[in-house]
């Protein structure tokens, strides 16, 4: 009789831990501007159009040209220059840390340091991974984020991004 009033208690740590689990993932889900800066540089470096929806209204607003698109241009034509496929462009990054330091309630620097190695394919990643291949190149950025529409965007000129 004893063993049995152990198995509403169990039942209750149960819940309970289960319950907390889904809180803490939706905290952790809480948007904070080194993730929004670690999001933009992997779409950056991996060439992906997505980055745009991480960009300031300043940035995609310029009027003269489509910014994303006037970048992934230019990378293509540098591709072709070289006698190679868009894709051999693209860059995985690796070993990323941020350090934020926030300027403002609304504005914030974000230093990103990371490693980039040339991702052209998932197979080529793996392998190069795998057995070292490749050459590693540093990344060191200081991104300036604004929050806009209690959303973190990027501002200023990330990277490359402007520019001819």
């Amino acid at each position: 009789m004893g063993g049995n009033s152990k198995i509403p208690a169990i039942a209750a740590v149960i819940v309970v831990a289960f319950i907390l689990q889904i809180v803490l993932v939706i905290v952790d889900r809480h948007e904070s501007p080194g993730t929004v800066a670690v999001e933009f540089s992997k779409a950056y470096f991996k060439l992906n159009k997505a980055m745009e929806k991480r960009l300031c209204g300043d940035i995609i607003e310029d009027g003269e040209s489509e910014v994303v698109e006037d970048y992934l241009n230019r990378v293509a034509d540098q591709a072709k220059s070289e006698g190679f496929d868009v894709n051999w462009m693209k860059m995985a990054l690796t070993h990323i840390e941020t350090e934020t330091q926030m300027v403002d309630d609304n504005v914030a620097e974000v230093r990103i340091s990371c490693s980039r190695r040339r991702a052209a394919n998932v197979v080529f990643a793996l392998v190069a991974k795998l057995f070292s291949l490749g050459e590693t190149h540093k990344v060191e950025e200081t991104l300036t984020l604004v929050k806009e529409d209690d959303l973190w965007k990027v501002c200023g000129e990330p990277f490359a991004l402007i520019g001819g």
